[in-house]
């Protein structure tokens, strides 16, 4: 198997991905063909299953997105199950000590680099017993910083062998910091920002960026992220119908020239 998101951030490439929180395999196929570098499944907060994310993964592997999935906690049964299904990398949140950070990287990958037991369904099924033999170079393990224990112990937390890459939870970082959420011109979040940047780049290490928007996705990887999402599939649907019917609203009667027009 090969990682593409994962030689990116490597190379340093700008990569961009998007955020899945819906069970509906049509439309993260639809965004996973809008030539994004990544599509996360969120089984943290998203409204997934593990059984959804057995439909979701196949509905994206004809495209370039590589599939990742946020797991909803630093559990090896759990990043087992999904890597087994598929996914090229975990995103595992609240990860606050080198400890947690090294029992994360333990469960993805197979002895002796870690303790990740061997049963790849649907690794074996697209790549034969290769996947064996690449997997532990290939899987991208990714721990979040998003709390106050974390982030002191973030310099630790990124030279943890096996760690590929930081990932920024900026909602939660800003409870963890005391500050008011979204505030992200707070001079204690943009210092915390600086700390995290730095660690990452000391470990070398890539460190990415949860986006809620594209405005915000560039401002991050012109700021020094490899990564960010640019949006979630709640968010593209949101802001579209809003946008069509605000704009439908705007327009005066008479305006339209009563023409339809079909797929």
């Amino acid at each position: 198997m090969k990682n593409r998101a994962l030689a990116q951030w490597k190379q340093g490439t700008p990569s961009l991905g998007g955020w899945i929180n819906l069970p509906e395999l049509h439309t993260a196929e639809l965004i996973a063909r809008m030539g994004l570098d990544w599509l996360c499944f969120d089984l943290q907060h998203g409204l997934l299953s593990y059984s959804h994310l057995l439909a979701l993964i196949p509905a994206i592997s004809a495209t370039e997105a590589t599939p990742l999935v946020r797991v909803a906690g630093n559990d090896a049964a759990a990043i087992g199950r999904v890597l087994d299904a598929g996914a090229h990398g975990v995103i595992v949140p609240m990860v606050n000590t080198a400890v947690e950070a090294a029992r994360a990287v333990a469960a993805c990958r197979y002895p002796p680099q870690g303790t990740r037991s061997c049963g790849p369904m649907r690794g074996i099924m697209l790549h034969g017993f290769d996947y064996l033999v690449t997997a532990n170079a290939e899987i991208a393990c990714i721990a979040m910083i998003e709390t106050g224990e974390g982030l002191e112990n973030v310099e630790a937390i990124a030279a943890t062998p096996g760690i590929d890459a930081l990932f920024v939870g900026p909602m939660d970082l800003c409870y963890g910091l005391g500050i008011t959420p979204g505030n992200f011109a707070d001079p204690a979040f943009i210092a915390a920002i600086d700390k995290i940047k730095a660690a990452a780049s000391a470990a070398g290490i890539a460190i990415g960026m949860f986006g809620y928007n594209a405005a915000l996705a560039a401002r991050y990887l012109s700021e020094g992220f490899q990564f960010a999402s640019i949006g979630t599939d709640v968010g593209f649907f949101r802001d579209g119908a809003k946008a069509a019917l605000d704009a439908a609203r705007g327009q005066t009667a008479g305006e339209g020239s009563g023409a339809t027009t079909g797929y």
